[in-house]
C-alpha cells in the first residue's frame, strides 16, 4: 500500500479538476511514499505553480503519506488499517461494519490498495461509503488485471459504475484504467450496452473517483447491467408492454423475428459496428471502452 508518482498526478487532478476535497482525509491502511519530494514538486507546479517551492524536504519526509495530504489541503488525515503495526490511527477490521461514530465524517477516503485484501468487500465498501459525508469522494486504486494472487480479488469497472450508482448515493466521477506506461479513460458498460472487458498481458490498475451525493441507509445490492437488459428484454418480450425508454418498434421485431434470423442479424451487426484496435499497453480493445487520455489542468 502506498503512494506513487502517477498516485501523487492523479490526487492532485482530482482536487483540481474533479472537485474533491482532502481536508478531512481518511486512508485505508497508512499509505507508503514511493515518490521523492522533488516528483511531488514537480506535479504541484503544474497544478499550484506559485506554491511548489514550498514542498521543502520538511514537508514530505516522512515514510506515510500525511504529509502529502497537507499539501493536499489536509488539515485532518487519518489511517485505518486491521492492526496498528503501522501506526494507523483507526484499528477496525473492514470485514466488520464501521462503527457510526465514524458515519458522515470524512471528505475524502483514499483505497491506494487495501481493499482487494479484504475478504468482505460488499461490507468493506459499504462502511467507506457510510464514513463519507455528502460531497465526499472515494478514490480507489486497485488490481484490474494480470495480478492474480497479489490479494483475494481483482476488480473490474462493472463492479464499481454500479455500486457507486444512484441508487446507492453516489456518482462515479471517473474511471480510469492504467498501465505502466498510460492511462486510459474507462466507458460504463451500461453505458456502452456491452461488457467492458479486457484480455492482455501486462498488470493493470483499476482507478475510481466517486462523489458521495446522498446518504441511502439500505445499501442496493448491484445486478450486472447486461443480464438487467437481458431480463427486461425477456420480459418485454413476454408481456408485450415496451420497457420505458425503448423502442416499440424493436420490441415488436424481437416477438415476431425468428430466434435464427435475430441470430444471424446480430452477427452481421457485430461484424459491420465493432470495431477493435491494437493497442501497444492493453493489446486488442474496443475503442469505445477505452479511450488513451493524460491527466492535466484545464485551460482557461
Amino acid at each position: 500500500m502506498g503512494i506513487t508518482k502517477k498516485d501523487v498526478e492523479l490526487l492532485f487532478y482530482s482536487r483540481a479538476e474533479l472537485g474533491v476535497s482532502f481536508s478531512k482525509t481518511l486512508t485505508l491502511g497508512r499509505l507508503e511514499m514511493f515518490v521523492s519530494k522533488e516528483a511531488i514538486a514537480k506535479v504541484k507546479s503544474i497544478y499550484d505553480p506559485a506554491g511548489a517551492e514550498h514542498v521543502s524536504k520538511g514537508s514530505v519526509e516522512n515514510k506515510y503519506s500525511e504529509s502529502l495530504f497537507k499539501l493536499l489541503g489536509a488539515d485532518r488525515v487519518d489511517s485505518l488499517d486491521f492492526s496498528d503495526y503501522e501506526g494507523a490511527s483507526i484499528v477496525h477490521d473492514l470485514n466488520n461494519g464501521i462503527p457510526k461514530e465514524y458515519h458522515n465524517s470524512f471528505s475524502a477516503i483514499i483505497d491506494g490498495g487495501t481493499i482487494e485484501h479484504v475478504f468482505n468487500f460488499p461490507v468493506a465498501i459499504k462502511s467507506c461509503m457510510d464514513c463519507l459525508e455528502v460531497g465526499g469522494h472515494y478514490i480507489g486504486i486497485t488490481p484490474a488485471n494480470n495480478q492474480m494472487g497479489h490479494g483475494f480479488y481483482q476488480f473490474s469497472p462493472e463492479l464499481y459504475f454500479r455500486v457507486f450508482s444512484p441508487a446507492n448515493g453516489f456518482a462515479v466521477q471517473a474511471m480510469y484504467l492504467r498501465t505502466s506506461d498510460s492511462l486510459y479513460k474507462v466507458a460504463d458498460p451500461l453505458e456502452v450496452r456491452s461488457r467492458v472487458e479486457l484480455v492482455n498481458a501486462r498488470p493493470t490498475t483499476l482507478i475510481v473517483v466517486a462523489k458521495k451525493i446522498e446518504n441511502i441507509s439500505q445499501f442496493q445490492t448491484p445486478q450486472q447491467s447486461d443480464y438487467v437488459d437481458a431480463w427486461d428484454t425477456v420480459r418485454s418480450v413476454k408481456t408485450g408492454v415496451t420497457e420505458a425508454g425503448r423502442s416499440k418498434t424493436l420490441n415488436i421485431y424481437r416477438r415476431m423475428m425468428p430466434l435464427h434470423v435475430k441470430i444471424i442479424l446480430r452477427n452481421l451487426y457485430d461484424i459491420f459496428t465493432k470495431e477493435k484496435i491494437d493497442d501497444a499497453d492493453l493489446g486488442t480493445i474496443d475503442p469505445k471502452h477505452f479511450k488513451k487520455i493524460e491527466l492535466a489542468p484545464t485551460k482557461h
